[in-house]
């Protein structure tokens, strides 16, 4: 059954003025990767053609770090028929002024959401490492959470500029009584990507033989997908269905059949742990935070045997590319031959264009 895809989330850049601990795609001042105008452009065309895809979200990292081929691609979406959402952590918006010039022009293309990251602002510790310039922990020492100040002058501005915004709250409750905005309950943290590392430790509960699904992404049908300048099409974080540059979106989304596809088959089918025993691995813990955090950890150690799967980098942490130390190699020597095969030939969805 072809992927119901109704909704693309464009990872503009992987760089981000932040380095926020609950990040699922490692963003922060280092990371390098950007999309050009060109595979935006390329993207938003296949999303129209393709028919089912109605709107488009701009996010990453930071996206407005790439403010004047955002405002373009925004521009082709629209005139594609497809609606707009931006996501953004507002550092722009040192005053209501400021804010209003580089809101305006999505106002103008009519965005149907400015979602605000309040993470920054609520969610990270007073002693939390946030890079709000580029340097390191060493050269710049830690920082504190950001101004709310910012998030304030960027609500204030889209009302007036007719823009809905939505204040995005994940892990901590934000407050943001003085422009009126009403936040719910925030969004629980899922422990994949750097809040894997910085954060699922210090909460984890759970035996590995609970975690037997996956609450958090419908891999069966799911109607969203994340897309990078890597063209990895991430029905989850760091689990791709294919590769756009070299498929094609309606190739993959055609042929999709995540219950043949190396990862997808074991987690519909019984979640990380399933994973882990159909591979053959032991789970390093004793308790994790959550099904991300377990599914996470496993993923890190089969990248080798599942490398168009387990894909891109980017989501995987700075360390990605490096070799497994050898426990992992070791345990990975257990897997399926069947599993095995499926990582060396193409995968379903890797169909020529």
């Amino acid at each position: 059954m072809p992927m119901p895809l109704e909704g693309l989330h464009l990872l503009v850049t992987y760089r981000c003025n932040w380095e926020c601990e609950h990040c699922f795609v490692w963003g922060g001042p280092d990371n390098e990767s950007t999309m050009t105008l060109a595979q935006l452009t390329d993207v938003i065309d296949q999303a129209a053609q393709l028919g089912t895809v109605d709107h488009v979200y701009f996010e990453g990292g930071e996206p407005t770090l790439a403010y004047p081929v955002v405002l373009k691609a925004a521009a082709h979406a629209r005139s594609r028929g497809l609606a707009v959402g931006l996501v953004t952590n507002c550092f722009w918006a040192l005053d209501e002024q400021d804010a209003e010039v580089w809101l305006a022009p999505f106002a103008e293309l009519g965005i149907f959401d400015l979602s605000v990251s309040t993470y920054p602002f609520f969610g990270l510790p007073d002693d939390a490492v946030a890079g709000s310039g580029g340097g390191s922990e060493e050269e710049s020492g830690p920082a504190a959470p950001a101004d709310a100040t910012l998030l304030e002058n960027a609500i204030r501005a889209a009302r007036r500029l007719g823009i809905p915004v939505a204040a995005l709250e994940v892990g901590a409750a934000a407050d943001l009584s003085a422009v009126g905005l009403t936040c719910g309950d925030p969004d629980a943290i899922m422990y994949r990507g750097r809040a894997a590392v910085d954060l699922a430790p210090a909460v984890a509960s759970r035996s590995p033989e609970s975690l037997t699904t996956c609450p958090f992404e419908d891999l069966d049908a799911p109607q969203r997908a994340h897309l990078g300048a890597d063209g990895e099409l991430q029905v989850c974080q760091g689990l791709s269905a294919g590769n756009l540059w070299r498929a094609g979106l309606r190739s993959i989304v055609d042929a999709y059949d995540p219950h043949t596809r190396p990862v997808f088959r074991d987690l519909i089918a019984g979640g990380p742990i399933e994973l882990a025993r159909n591979c053959g691995l032991q789970p390093l813990r004793k308790l994790y935070a959550d099904e991300c955090h377990l599914c996470y950890e496993l993923r890190e150690r089969l990248r080798q045997r599942f490398p168009e799967v387990l894909v891109p980098d980017a989501c995987y942490g700075p360390a990605a590319g490096a070799t497994h130390d050898a426990d992992h190699d070791d345990e990975a020597e257990t897997g399926s031959a069947g599993d095995e095969a499926s990582a060396g030939g193409p995968a379903p969805g890797r169909h020529s264009s």
